[in-house]
């Protein structure tokens, strides 16, 4: 499976606290984990903010199998 993030929301003020949701968001690259930091730090002058890595379940990993019409 390949690493998808869906959606970052900020879920803490004090201090700044982002939550990432995502498939496999729990893989990310420490390179790419210390990028989006970097980001949040540049675009909203945020002093240290944390980053939480959250998974979200994908609703079409178990699809219900079709039942079969033989006899």
């Amino acid at each position: 499976h390949r690493i998808r993030i869906k959606y970052m929301t900020q879920i803490k003020s004090r201090p700044p606290t982002f939550s990432l949701f995502g498939y496999q968001v729990t893989s990310l690259p420490e390179s790419y984990k210390h990028y989006l930091i970097n980001g949040l730090n540049h675009d909203f002058g945020l002093s240290s903010p944390r980053l939480l890595l959250r998974n979200i379940a994908n609703p079409y990993d178990k699809k219900p199998k079709r039942e079969s019409h033989k006899k």
